[in-house]
């Protein structure tokens, strides 16, 4: 029993280490610190009056105790110390050693992330709280420190009721950004809190400004005095002198006390020259040494300068081992920094590690991991001291151009080089060297801080950028840490703004690196999915679904890539979807976790994904709906009419709670479990949806402190809640802004922008948003006279304003963001807490009525018109990635023109032929398209609304079309010059006058009839236009769909259920009547399609969610052997009715069927498939199954009846998500061995898309819920997870 929980607490840290991102072993910094520790040292500190009532948690204790001290102290060793004697009394202990020389612990957010998840190590509840956040899929920017601490400590751990806990963090000051640890964290942390800080550092002006910032009592400071140290030193110097070569011990103790005097109370000093004491052979060597050394650290450096300058032979190499040693991001390995410097001097050194002793050993040191550093910080800052004079001073650009260019020579060397083959398989997995890892991940950041004018570094980013960029994607999507992609353009960025002032931004090179800062993010944003699931498919499979006109389409690939045709993207588009609503204006929207909510004015709201944007389901509110609120970490949305607010589980498409609406509501907010609906009335509603939805009693607000002050009057003119900060703004004509406590139920002041004469402005306001991030006190004020400010409502002080015409506004849930609905269909998207314009788009005339951002901040969605637009900016993707490179000097806005909406296809029929394709589209038009090009050779004719089924009759040439009125019109149609066709004559129009729509038509072309069935009824013509029979039903109906019998011309069979029954074309009699045996609850049919399986036909039936998303939950196949029953003498006397010459008959569908045939059914592979599918496309020419998977790849399976404990299919090539934007119905088919489908107004054919294959086997094991396309399948963004 024991062995499984250890079992299972291993692999949930295993999850956690991953989820979190500590992929690194972060324990080798304390280990080192203790190796170091001398036995009996360090003891004195445990006896200091504010360490234990530190440690005690004492009353009056502070929660912060700050160890200072100067350089080289031993404050990590005494910072190991302090860990192993809380451990020791049992203390639950965390720690994090910052690294200056190492990137990945340089940076506050991996300090935080790493003390979470060794909280995790130690405490239960804190371990499950974290798995509880990464089951919800909590996402947050891993190197943004403020979402990490607010999402994993305010919003998690600090939620939690954990055992009390103490935090080691040493060497603040060799922290990026050590100043975002004081003011949003550890100002505001909870006494409740059960944690003590303790840090170590050197005592800093900027970092003593910022302790003496915390609130009064929240810190002490403890300096270690040089008193404190040198007894430890002395034990350092006794354990040490004993191997001196001396003539007694006198002699020994005098040596011991001459370098306790010299030491100053530095460990680093004294361990560095007893380490050269130990090299003296005699005792005048030991005076000469003692009396030549410094006492000071800087005047030592300087003196082992000199010492390595006057050494001829090893000065170049001795040059490059410091230069690797203090501009890496991080420590080398011994076998990396080799390969490193052969690249940069040319130099192979025989022994490295007593190369650096012997050359550099005074001032780079080998750790017990073999990984090259400084000495010490105090170092490295002694070398890139820019008043330096020495040929060995450090000079960063020129160092950042060698490394670059070191690394840049291996990107573009043998080792990169892509593998010859088009095929899916890369042969990527080829042996690389140790420096391949360092070269692929950093040598961006180099770059953008080396020489702008180094032409051999540019010709290199050129080689490297057309020669094997692609095996570098490759090989980073391996680590699936594509968030660096990201962090590459962003240097890329950087380095091409350098080279901006120095080259002309239109030459070739300059050019290319311009289109791959921009590519980079796109395929982030487009192929993430496919990337982390198949890194070698960027060779053939991603790049023909870019833009023509991107460098990554152009880029030179060695193999065979896919062919797209039809398609007409040159460029990349910031509109990912535009989304028309034929059946009503825009109203509201809201972006949820896992969906995106539009409302309209005639009470529909439509839900999409939020990963695809595919429609998911639609609800009926019953009146326009004004507002619309999802809530957090659930599958509850609210939304709210002018009369009722009801409360959705949107999985379920159920009403859970219906409320009648306050009078006149403006505004609707989740507060955890309750939902608050501001009034017109000023007041605010209440509902407790964990007390069944019971109304609490109206909160009214006022502009006095008085609580007797009567209700306020006037009506609000905009207003905004915020939950956070638990506050509410309210803006009136007439006055400032208006502040309500809501924790505290009482007025809290005013505020708004300053008139010159210090007043507040009085103006009307048309917009109000609060940042929503807790730690950032901001609000933003868009007025009516175009002033947009911004404001610290807390302190009623302006922090800026400016004329920028926005009448709406909207925040991103992080708080970085603001964006603004300007006039004539502008949209500018802000840095919130400065308001510097980042991006501006204009598209369309029409005003924009409400914006709002994605949750993870990637995307921002717009409401005008009948239209909804998705937007996917670069820039969005660009600025969640913290900048290490040399500073950005460009503040330009990036200016975006969408080009208008396409019209798109809303059916397609393939011609038998499978030349061409007839095409139905939104604005009624029916188009002949070429499937060859993919070229839309003319227009037929033209409907008054959208096209939603098309039939052909192949051997008549008639081709059928139903729009959403439920008009029908038939053509039949002559052929042109192949393959052109046009129209011939019309063969009827009409319109089937009945309160459902049509869904399916089935021609009956032997027969000259054909069927129109809704879900109410099944309408039964012939081909001249005239009704013959309804069949109506009369219980709640189901879809049911229509087939021609495989084997017989003279039957049909209508699906229904569990049912199948078969009629005669002739007369529409029913024959018989066959259960299916299939479990159908819950489901209902979406498509049949007839196969053939080891030469018997069959009929595979794909089972839909019912009333839900659109996409595969259940496969059954069914020999058609089953419908054989009873259809060969079947022939009846048709009743006529001679005043009407229609049968009217009402089928109520009883369960069973007292005639139905029961048929066991055997099941096939294709039943357990279900799981995999999305969508399918159809069955190809060989007699495959063609699907999209629930990772929108498309896919193919043998269609066997045989199987074992595995199913298997291949994977052929990745759609982007955005193909299938807006649209519930995915528009597709096949030709042969090319896939089709329509995307917005083009028909694209994926020529021999069937061709690349990569088996994928799969257990036969129950699945959880299903996910993909249906479900937001997941972008897989390590590092944004």
């Amino acid at each position: 029993m024991r062995t499984s929980q250890q079992d299972l607490r291993h692999s949930q840290l295993k999850d956690l280490e991953s989820y979190l991102g500590v992929l690194d072993k972060f324990d080798g910094d304390l280990a080192t610190a203790q190796e170091a520790r001398l036995s009996g040292t360090c003891e004195w500190f445990s006896t200091k009056n504010a360490f234990l009532d530190w440690k005690n948690f004492g009353q009056l204790a502070p929660t912060v105790l700050w160890i200072g001290a100067k350089p080289a102290a031993g404050k990590s060793i005494l910072a190991g110390y302090a860990f192993d004697h809380l451990r020791n009394e049992n203390g639950n202990c965390s720690f994090f050693f910052f690294k200056y020389g190492d990137k990945s612990k340089s940076r506050l957010g991996a300090c935080l992330r790493s003390l979470a998840f060794q909280m995790a190590c130690s405490d239960f509840s804190v371990r499950q709280k974290l798995l509880e956040m990464q089951r919800d899929n909590v996402k947050f920017d891993r190197d943004n420190e403020r979402t990490v601490w607010r999402k994993l400590f305010l919003s998690g751990i600090f939620k939690t009721t954990f055992s009390s806990h103490y935090w080691i963090i040493d060497a603040l000051d060799e922290c990026a950004n050590p100043l975002a640890l004081f003011d949003p964290m550890l100002d505001n942390l909870e006494s409740s809190v059960p944690l003590r800080v303790l840090i170590t550092s050197r005592i800093t002006g900027d970092l003593e400004e910022s302790f003496k910032s915390l609130r009064s009592g929240r810190y002490q400071l403890q300096q270690i005095s040089t008193a404190d140290t040198l007894p430890d030193i002395k034990l350092l110097v006794q354990s040490k002198a004993k191997a001196f070569r001396l003539q007694n011990d006198d002699d020994r103790t005098a040596l011991v006390e001459k370098i306790l005097q010299k030491s100053n109370g530095s460990f680093l000093w004294t361990v560095l020259v007893v380490n050269e004491l130990s090299k003296c052979y005699s005792q005048e060597d030991i005076n000469q040494v003692l009396d030549d050394v410094p006492s000071d650290m800087k005047p030592w450096y300087q003196r082992t300068l000199e010492t390595m300058s006057q050494n001829t032979h090893g000065r170049k190499l001795a040059r490059a081992i410091l230069i690797w040693a203090t501009c890496a991001t991080r420590p080398m390995s011994l076998m990396e920094l080799d390969i490193a410097l052969k690249l940069d001097v040319n130099e192979t050194s025989h022994g490295l590690e007593q190369t650096i002793m012997a050359l550099c050993g005074q001032l780079v040191a080998i750790d017990r991991l073999d990984r090259v550093q400084m000495v010490h910080e105090t170092a490295r800052e002694f070398l890139l001291n820019a008043n330096l004079d020495s040929e060995l001073a450090i000079k960063p650009i020129e160092a950042h151009t060698r490394i670059a260019k070191a690394c840049l020579i291996y990107l573009t060397g043998d080792e990169m080089k892509p593998p010859r083959t088009g095929r899916f398989q890369s042969s990527i997995a080829i042996k690389r060297g140790q420096f391949s890892q360092y070269a692929c991940t950093t040598f961006s950041y180099h770059l953008a801080n080396a020489d702008p004018r180094s032409n051999d570094v540019l010709s290199l980013v050129d080689k490297f950028l057309k020669l094997n960029v692609l095996s570098w994607i490759e090989i980073i999507a391996r680590t699936q840490d594509l968030i660096l992609f990201i962090r590459v353009a962003k240097h890329l960025r950087s380095y091409l703004n350098a080279c901006s002032t120095e080259r002309s931004p239109l030459s070739r090179e300059v050019s290319l690196i311009r289109g791959w800062t921009t590519d980079l993010i796109r395929i982030t944003a487009k192929f993430a999915d496919a990337l982390v699931l198949s890194p070698s498919a960027i060779y053939s499979l991603i790049l023909p679904f870019c833009p023509t006109a991107s460098s990554v389409y152009k880029t030179a690939n060695n193999g065979r890539r896919l062919a797209i045709v039809g398609l007409s993207n040159s460029q990349w588009d910031d509109r990912i979807s535009c989304i028309d609503f034929n059946q009503g204006q825009t109203s509201a929207i809201s972006a949820g976790d896992q969906f995106l909510a539009v409302g309209l004015t005639n009470g529909t709201i439509n839900l999409y994904h939020a990963a695809s944007y595919q429609e998911y389901r639609s609800l009926n509110h019953g009146e326009a709906v004004k507002f619309l609120q999802f809530k957090e970490k659930s599958d509850l949305m609210a939304s709210c009419g002018m009369k009722n607010v009801r409360i959705w589980d949107i999985r379920r498409g159920e009403i859970v709670h219906s409320f009648q609406a306050p009078q006149r509501p403006i505004c609707l907010a989740f507060d955890q479990n309750l939902l608050m609906a501001a009034s017109h009335q000023n007041s605010l509603a209440t509902w407790d949806l964990d007390n069944d939805g019971a109304r609490k009693p109206d909160r009214l607000w006022n502009d006095s402190l008085n609580q007797t002050t009567t209700q306020l009057r006037r009506p609000p003119c905009a207003i905004s809640i915020s939950v956070s900060h638990q506050m509410l703004a309210v803006a009136y004509s007439g006055k400032p802004i208006l502040l309500w406590d809501l924790a505290g139920d009482m007025y809290y002041g005013t505020c708004g922008k300053k008139l010159s004469n210090g007043d507040t402005s009085t103006h009307v306001i048309s917009a109000l948003v609060f940042n929503p991030n807790v730690n950032i006190g901001l609000l933003a004020a868009s007025y009516l006279d175009g002033q947009l400010a911004l404001l610290d409502p807390f302190n009623d002080q302006e922090q800026c304003s400016f004329r920028a015409d926005c009448h709406t506004l909207a925040a991103s849930s992080d708080g970085r963001l603001l964006a603004g609905g300007a006039g004539s269909g502008i949209i500018q998207v802000y840095e919130f807490d400065t308001l510097q314009l980042l991006y501006r788009v204009k598209s369309s005339n029409f005003y924009i009525k409400q914006l709002a951002f994605s949750p993870d901040g990637l995307h921002f969605t717009d409401i005008r018109g009948s239209q909804c637009n998705v937007w996917e900016p670069t820039i969005l993707l660009r600025d969640i990635v913290g900048d290490d490179s040399s500073e950005d000097s460009s503040t330009s806005v990036v200016e975006a023109i969408s080009s208008d909406s396409k019209v798109r296809i809303s059916a397609m029929i393939l011609h038998e032929n499978l030349e061409i394709a007839f095409c139905g589209k939104e604005d009624g038009s029916v188009s002949v398209y070429n499937v060859r090009s993919g070229v839309q050779m003319g227009t037929l004719y033209r409907h008054k609304s959208l096209v939603r089924i098309l039939a052909w009759w192949p051997s008549t040439s008639v081709v059928m079309s139903v729009d959403a009125s439920n008009t029908i019109f038939a053509w039949k149609l002559q052929q042109g010059k192949p393959p052109s066709w046009k129209i011939d004559t019309q063969l009827f129009q009409c319109r089937l006058d009945c309160s459902s729509t049509i869904i399916q038509v089935l021609p009956g072309e032997a027969a000259g009839k054909f069927i129109l069935s809704t879900r109410e009824s099944d309408h039964f013509w012939s081909i001249i236009g005239r009704e013959e029979r309804v069949l109506g039903h009369s219980a709640k109906p189901k879809i049911r769909k229509w087939i021609q019998h495989p084997q017989s011309p003279l039957h049909i069979i209508c699906i229904d259920g569990a049912y199948a029954k078969i009629y005669l074309w002739d007369d529409w009699s029913e024959v018989t009547c066959v259960c299916l045996d299939i479990d159908v609850e819950g489901l209902q049919l979406k498509s049949v399609f007839p196969f053939i399986m080891e030469r018997k036909p069959q009929v595979l039936l794909e089972m839909s969610e019912l009333d839900g998303s659109a996409n595969t939950r259940e496969l059954y196949s069914i020999d058609v052997a089953l419908f054989n029953t009873d259809i060969s003498n079947n022939a009846k006397q048709i009743q006529k009715n001679d005043s009407t010459n229609t049968m009217e008959v009402t089928a109520s569908l009883r369960s069973p069927i007292p005639h139905a045939i029961l048929s066991p059914r055997t099941r096939s592979q294709i039943d357990f498939l279900a799981d995999y599918v999305s969508h399918i496309i159809g069955v190809s020419e060989s007699g495959k199954l063609v699907f999209l998977d629930t990772h929108s790849w498309v896919c193919s399976a043998n269609l066997e009846s045989t199987f074992g404990n595995a199913v298997s299919y291949s994977r052929h090539f990745f759609v982007p998500y955005d193909w299938f934007s807006g649209t519930r119905d995915i528009v597709s088919g096949l030709a042969r061995r090319d896939v089709v489908f329509a995307r917005n107004d083009d028909v694209a054919i994926i020529k021999g898309g069937l061709v690349y294959e990569e088996k994928v086997d799969v257990r036969l094991e129950p699945l959880g819920p299903k996910r993909g396309l249906g479900l937001g399948f997941g972008r897989s963004f390590t590092g944004l997870s």
